[in-house]
C-alpha cells in the first residue's frame, strides 16, 4: 500500500506541476516579492517591514489560491475522464487514492511556496544580514494553513462540482479569516436561536487568523512556544478531520 500511495502521489504531483495556474501564481508572487525587496524609497527599517509584509501575504495568497484550484477539480476530472476506473480496478482503497491526490497536489503547491519563501529569506538576509527564527516559524505555519485550505477543498469536492467547490472553499476561507473575537461578540449580542447558530458557526469554521504570524514578524514580537504547539495541533487535527470525512464520503459514492 505504501508503494501504491507514493506512486499515486507522484502522478498527482506531476499533473499539478504542469497546471498553468500554479506557474502563474508562483511567477507573479516571485515578481511582487522581488520588487518589494529591491525598490527602495524608505529607510532600512521600513523597507524590511514592507518586505516581510509583502512576502508573507504573497506566499499565503498564492499558496491558498493554487491549492484550491488544483484540488477542487481533481476528483471530478478523474471521474469524468474515467481516469479513476483503471486505478480502482486494482486492489487500491478509495481512501488511499483520495489521500494521494491530496498529498500530491499539496506537494506541488509547497514547491512553489518554497521558491517564494527562499526568495523572501534571501531578501531579508541581504537587508539585515540575518534571518530571525520567527520568519521560519511564520512561513511554516503558512504551509499548515494552506494544507488546511486544501483539506477543506478536498472535502467539498466530494460533494460538489469544481466551480461550486472552489467558491465554497474561498467563502469559508474568508469567513474563517474573520477575527474570532468578532463572532464571539456577535454571539453575546444575540439570544436564543440566533446566538446558538452564531456559536455553532464560529466553532465549526476554521480559525485562519490563528496561523498568521505576519504581524509578529513585521513588528518583531515574540510568540509563546505553547501557543505555537496548540495552533499546530489544531491545524493538523482540523486537516485530518476534513480528509477523514472526505474519505468517508468518497467511499460511499457511486463513481
Amino acid at each position: 500500500m505504501r508503494r501504491a500511495l507514493f506512486a499515486l502521489m507522484k502522478l498527482s504531483f506531476l499533473e499539478a506541476v504542469r497546471r498553468q495556474i500554479l506557474h502563474v501564481m508562483v511567477l507573479l508572487s516571485l515578481v511582487v516579492i522581488a520588487i518589494a525587496g529591491t525598490v527602495s524609497f524608505f529607510d532600512l527599517g521600513v523597507q524590511v517591514k514592507i518586505v516581510k509584509d509583502t512576502g508573507m501575504v504573497m506566499i499565503l495568497l498564492a499558496g491558498s489560491l493554487s491549492v484550491v484550484f488544483l484540488i477542487s477539480g481533481a476528483l471530478f476530472q478523474d471521474v469524468e475522464q474515467r481516469i479513476i476506473y483503471p486505478v480502482l480496478a486494482r486492489p487500491i482503497p478509495r481512501g488511499l487514492y483520495l489521500l494521494a491526490r491530496y498529498l500530491g497536489a499539496l506537494a506541488a503547491v509547497y514547491v512553489g511556496m518554497t521558491l517564494m519563501a527562499v526568495t523572501l529569506i534571501a531578501l531579508l538576509w541581504v537587508h539585515l544580514h540575518y534571518v530571525s527564527g520567527l520568519a521560519v516559524v511564520a512561513i511554516a505555519f503558512t504551509y499548515l494553513e494552506v494544507a488546511l485550505v486544501g483539506a477543506m477543498a478536498m472535502l467539498l469536492s466530494t460533494f460538489f462540482t469544481p466551480a461550486m467547490t472552489a467558491t465554497l472553499t474561498l467563502f469559508l476561507y474568508l469567513l474563517g479569516s474573520l477575527k474570532m473575537g468578532y463572532l464571539h461578540h456577535l454571539a453575546e449580542r444575540n439570544t436564543g436561536f440566533a446566538k446558538w447558530v452564531i456559536t455553532a458557526v464560529s466553532a465549526v469554521l476554521p480559525n485562519m487568523e490563528a496561523f498568521r504570524f505576519k504581524d509578529a514578524l513585521v513588528h518583531d514580537l515574540s510568540v509563546p512556544a505553547s501557543y505555537l504547539v496548540l495552533v499546530a495541533i489544531y491545524g493538523i487535527c482540523y486537516s485530518a478531520t476534513c480528509i477523514a470525512l472526505s474519505i468517508w464520503n468518497f467511499g460511499r459514492r457511486e463513481v
